[in-house]
Formats: structure tokens, sequence, C-alpha cells
């Protein structure tokens, strides 16, 4: 055998060394998934508030200001605090087409046939039930 051992001063410790990604583990401690849309990144935002990430992240996340906050799982205000190891994400709820029925009577906020597509369907429709 032509082996060679390492003199001791030269050997890093095995498991827990100062190797180049040993500090990757104290980093994403501290870290917040915030997610929206196709993106998604590894934050440290822990003990922001949801309104404050909201605000910082707004247009790298292109996150609606209407959209619905759920903190791992669960859904949240704005005043809600983040904490490390969580997952937050900024989202729409299936079948949510963007008019909101905010006013009193629940009535819809803007009409159902607002473009000029729309409003050719409904003359063209109307034109089929004439006749």
């Amino acid at each position: 055998m032509n082996e060679r051992t390492r003199p001791t001063h030269e050997q890093s410790p095995g498991g827990g060394g100062s190797g180049l990604f040993d500090d990757d583990e104290e980093q994403t401690r501290h870290l917040v998934t915030v997610a929206s849309g196709p993106y998604a990144e590894r934050l440290p935002v822990s003990n922001m508030s949801v309104r404050e990430v909201r605000a910082r992240f707004s247009d790298r996340f292109d996150i609606d200001p209407r959209s619905v906050a759920v903190l791992d799982g669960h859904d949240v205000n704005d005043a809600t605090v983040v904490r490390a190891g969580q997952v937050l994400m900024f989202m729409h709820r299936a079948g949510e087409k963007g008019a909101r029925l905010d006013t009193p009577t629940r009535a819809r906020a803007v009409p159902a046939c607002s473009t000029s597509l729309c409003r050719g369907a409904l003359e063209h429709s109307r034109a089929l039930l004439n006749h």
C-alpha cells in the first residue's frame, strides 16, 4: 500500500465540519416559504406580518391585492405574523374570476358581461330569441 494519511491538522471533522453546505441548515432555519401562482421562494420574512410580506413582495411575486393569504393551509388575515418554517401562499379560490361580491346586497361589483366579446355574444343570443 502506497497510501499516505493526512496529518491531523489538515483533517476536517466528519459530519459537522466546515464544509461547503454546513451553514445551510442554520440559514434555512429562519426562512419562510412564500408562494403566489407559479412563484415560490424561501425568504427571511419571519416575524413579519402578512401585510408586510404582501407589500414588500407584491411586484416580485405578482401578488394580487385581493388574493387570500393562506398560512400552513389555513386562511389568515393581513395582521397575522409569519414564523420561521411556515408556508405562506397568496391565492385565489377555484372558480373565483375577479369580480367580488363586496356590495352590501352581495350583488356583483362588476357586471358579469363587461367585455365587448361578451356583449357581442349577448346581442347575438337576443337576435336568435327574437326570431
